[in-house]
């Protein structure tokens, strides 16, 4: 008789219906948190000249500029704005430089051991 009893709990438990969680887990909010920030590299000896400059403001519009200079002397500079309605759009500019790009020798391994 206490097996059944048992196994009659164990059934109850088992049929249950779960718990309802109190919201609605399909339906993400997100907060806009407002940021900004920027970087920017121009060295010489390496020939390595990069930017970006990002922000987002409080509505979750973001924008932001960032560019380099390709091994061709090219100046490429990507502009671009996302937000809810327009998505993402970018442009992207090229300006020609008299940048020299220096590019680092090829060295062998052998060269390296002991």
């Amino acid at each position: 008789m206490k097996v059944f009893v048992f196994a009659c709990l164990v059934a109850i438990a088992i049929a249950a219906p779960a718990a309802k969680p109190d919201f609605d887990s399909s339906e993400e909010i997100i907060i806009p948190q407002p940021y900004q920030f920027s970087h920017q590299v121009a060295d010489d000896d390496s020939t390595n000249y990069q930017s970006r400059v990002e922000t987002q403001d409080e509505d979750g519009v973001v924008s932001g500029q960032y560019s380099f200079v390709g091994p061709n002397g090219i100046r490429y500079t990507t502009t671009y704005t996302a937000d809810a309605v327009n998505g993402f759009q970018a442009h992207t500019d090229e300006e020609q430089t008299d940048i020299k790009i220096v590019f680092p020798e090829r060295y062998d391994s052998d060269e390296f051991d002991n």
